[in-house]
């Protein structure tokens, strides 16, 4: 079976460019409003981690919190929300990933 980025082992992540975040918050174009509220709870996050020791815990449940928050704003919100966690978690197999690529579902 082919390697596939989506099933590889936990904690091997590919590392964020400034063009994930840039496609990540295009979103925000015209609603400055919460583009700020993003930026004070990211920095809120930055400033748990330069903490000696930093607030791991915190900045995971921030995470944690921001996730389920997105998630009624994706098209799994719809399709089931154990496939969306598959998917951000990069669990996917490779026929799921076909499955919803076939029902429309970008990503």
């Amino acid at each position: 079976m082919p390697e596939n980025s989506n099933t590889e082992k936990r904690g091997e992540q590919q590392p964020l460019d400034i063009e994930d975040w840039e496609l990540a918050f295009a979103a925000y174009d015209g609603h400055t409003s919460a583009a700020l509220s993003m930026g004070f709870c990211l920095m809120v996050m930055k400033g748990y981690l330069s903490y000696d020791p930093p607030k791991i815990e915190e900045v995971l449940d921030g995470l944690d919190h921001a996730i389920e928050a997105l998630y009624p704003y994706t098209q799994f919100h719809d399709v089931c929300r154990g496939m969306y966690l598959k998917v951000i978690g990069g669990k996917l197999t490779l026929e799921e990933e076909q499955m919803l690529k076939a029902m429309g579902v970008k990503f």
